[in-house]
């Protein structure tokens, strides 16, 4: 009996995990799978670390890279199995194999979008976006769908985005800016470059002086949290939460506005599964990975060309247009420093600062120079 140890510290995936385990193991009856749940990356490391490594690691982020030099390189797997090359979306892949070497498969994939609320256009006579529209278009609709009281609190904002630094990060991208270098060495001359800090005053300005957007602590006299905002920046975990409410048929999706600098570009979250250098059984440990992955995985958007079509989500309203775009996606600067990434939380209080205290925005971005 061959034993394939798969670990995983993203503990709400745990039952699409067994499931692929009891089919896997069914039809392969000489191997056993053991999975085991982490706390977080620092457990999975130390069990990697020691004499029983597991076969198998899964993350809430990708590796891309293989920065820790865990990973096998999966892409002589892929390209041996016929049609999956083929069948796995590009765009994707090619954020995944940045660097060259593919250190495992994508799992959870989230690129934004914009879901607005179609009882609210509609209330406010006004046409829903198209994916050809500005931000400038953005900003007017947003200003009419903004209702406040006569004392000044929102009623219904017209558009909904968190304080994050990597939620503001597709932003630059359509602006033709970035975070840090290709190669993730220095932010130097791209986070206080003149495109990313154009993107930044416009975002900051529909906090400031639109007033479209909640900002931080701001009251707001909306009943529920789905009728905050007539548009939202939203993942696909966003819309997968509006369909569980059984709120989805309220709801278009349209592309982000594009920017000035004209780039057709956004960015992508993704957890990741790969099979680590010390796995004895590797080739095993990746038919698992590929039947797990590829042939299970229920999570929206798939990976594959041929679970979204069998799940007939190529056509969903929804789901067709997120799939779309992840022909447009490109890596992150959370994926290409470690340092830039372990700062988010000062960043994010910057932000903050700019949004709230009227911070010069110029000067904040050059000064985030310091963390790479």
């Amino acid at each position: 009996m061959k034993q394939i140890r798969f670990i995983t510290e993203i503990a709400y995936n745990m039952q699409q995990v067994m499931k692929a385990k009891e089919s896997f193991e069914q039809a392969n009856p000489d191997v056993r799978i053991v999975v085991e749940q982490s706390k977080d990356y620092f457990e999975m490391m130390q069990a990697y670390k020691s004499e029983d490594a597991p076969d198998i690691i899964e993350t809430g982020g990708l590796q891309i890279g293989n920065p820790d030099g865990i990973f096998i390189d999966l892409n002589p797997y892929v390209a041996e199995t016929e049609g999956l090359e083929e069948d796995l979306y590009a765009g994707l892949m090619r954020v995944a194999r940045n660097g060259g070497m593919l250190p495992g498969l994508p799992i959870e994939v989230s690129a934004p979008l914009i879901l607005y609320n179609k009882e609210m256009f509609d209330r406010a006579g006004l046409a829903y976006p198209t994916d050809d529209w500005s931000w400038d278009d953005m900003v007017e609709l947003a200003g009419r769908l903004t209702i406040r009281s006569e004392q000044g609190v929102a009623k219904q904002f017209g558009f909904g985005i968190g304080v994050d630094i990597e939620w503001f990060e597709p932003f630059v991208m359509r602006n033709g800016g970035r975070y840090v270098a290709p190669d993730g060495s220095t932010s130097r001359g791209y986070v206080d470059s003149p495109a990313t800090i154009e993107a930044f005053r416009k975002l900051i300005d529909a906090f400031r002086v639109h007033r479209i957007i909640r900002k931080p602590d701001e009251p707001c006299e909306a009943g529920a949290w789905h009728e905050e905002s007539a548009m939202t920046f939203s993942f696909a975990w966003n819309a997968g939460q509006l369909f569980h409410h059984k709120l989805g048929d309220r709801y278009g999706v349209v592309g982000l506005p594009n920017m000035p600098g004209g780039a057709k570009a956004n960015m992508v979250y993704m957890g990741g599964a790969g099979v680590t250098t010390k796995s004895a059984h590797p080739r095993i440990a990746w038919e698992f990975l590929r039947h797990y992955i590829v042939e299970c995985h229920s999570w929206s958007p798939p990976i594959s060309k041929s679970q979204a079509e069998q799940r007939r989500l190529t056509v969903h309203p929804i789901w067709s247009r997120y799939l779309e775009e992840l022909d447009h996606v490109q890596i992150s600067g959370y994926y290409l420093n470690k340092k830039w990434n372990a700062s988010r939380q000062l960043i994010n209080d910057d932000i903050r600062k700019m949004i709230v205290e009227g911070a010069d925005v110029a000067q904040t971005l050059r000064s985030w120079t310091r963390y790479t």
